[in-house]
């Protein structure tokens, strides 16, 4: 069975500030995010995994760094970006939701609704997409252990390939440097490990 451990990246100042984080707010971990990876870093043996994927934005690389200690080439993969909100990048999500409620969930976050809004917003099934063709081509690669750093709706969304949830909003995203576990049997049946873990990643 194929092994994939779907890392979401450290804090960001956009985080830290509830900015909506997507594709074109391309900003580096903050010191508390450094720090949250760090720590991640001391659960994760690395010479125990076959390959490193990770998104090519740098909160995602800066993580994969941290973890990855120079032993393996980080492979970069622009399926793994996170989603591209359009417009909407970078702005504080309280500045929205007032005006546009039918575009936020319970949580605040953003349902597929936001596109009405948001130019050149990307259609979450553009983002379901790559991700399952990501998934895919994961799955040939035998019995392999792979880490792969990403972002909290991408995140969400192996979560939706994987489990055929219906409605998006039923998957809470996971804290920044939390960490998913999957496995890809060699029929091409993928099972949900764990999800959104601190930490604590043994099997």
């Amino acid at each position: 069975m194929v092994e994939l451990y779907i890392v979401r990246h450290g804090e960001t100042d956009t985080n830290y500030e509830g900015r909506i984080n997507g594709m074109s707010t391309d900003k580096p971990l903050n010191a508390n995010g450094i720090k949250q990876i760090e720590e991640l870093e001391k659960h994760i043996d690395i010479n125990k995994f076959d390959e490193i994927y990770s998104s090519p934005m740098k909160r995602a690389m800066q993580t994969a760094d941290i973890l990855n200690h120079g032993v393996h080439e980080i492979k970069q993969d622009k399926r793994l970006y996170e989603a591209d909100y359009g417009s909407w990048d970078g702005i504080k999500e309280d500045d929205l939701v007032d005006e546009y409620p039918d575009a936020f969930d319970e949580n605040h976050y953003l349902l597929p609704a936001y596109t009405k809004y948001a130019k050149n917003g990307e259609e979450y099934a553009d983002v379901y997409k790559r991700v399952e063709d990501f998934m895919n081509d994961m799955a040939k690669k035998g019995n392999e252990k792979i880490l792969v750093v990403c972002h909290g709706f991408i995140s969400r969304s192996f979560m939706k390939v994987v489990t055929g949830a219906q409605n998006i909003s039923n998957i809470i995203q996971p804290n920044n440097a939390g960490v998913s576990k999957y496995k890809i049997s060699d029929t091409g049946i993928k099972y949900v490990m764990y999800y959104g873990r601190m930490n604590d990643i043994d099997d």
